[in-house]
């Protein structure tokens, strides 16, 4: 599922558990979009059960995407234990491709696309 928000100007992206077939259909979506949402549960190969790269995007790939779309801000949503406790290493994985800035989703976390602070 990918689903993209345009409202006053501004542009957001949502993605959910995507594969890389679905990585074409978010590149094109996402174009330009001030910020996307990307679920980020694995880690990039071997560091997650083989199973789960069919069914999810790993973060060197989810950096590809995001810098291939021009976003300009990525925010990680739906966290493993696994990526919560290699944070370093998912950013730096996201960041071999992608320039723009990265987040990782917390609860009640608010995130002001006007401005590009958190509260």
């Amino acid at each position: 599922m990918i689903y993209c928000v345009d409202y006053a100007g501004k542009s957001i992206t949502f993605s959910g558990d995507i594969d890389a077939r679905g990585l074409p259909a978010l590149r094109s979506i996402a174009q330009n979009s001030d910020l996307l949402v990307f679920n980020c549960p694995v880690l990039d190969p071997p560091g997650s059960p083989e199973v789960l790269y069919s069914l999810h995007t790993p973060p060197h790939a989810i950096g590809e995407v995001a810098q291939d779309a021009g976003v300009h801000r990525l925010l990680l949503s739906h966290l493993s234990p696994a990526t919560e406790e290699m944070r370093d290493a998912v950013l730096k994985s996201i960041h071999q491709n992608y320039i723009g800035p990265v987040s990782f989703a917390e609860d009640k976390m608010r995130v002001s696309v006007a401005g590009g602070d958190e509260d």
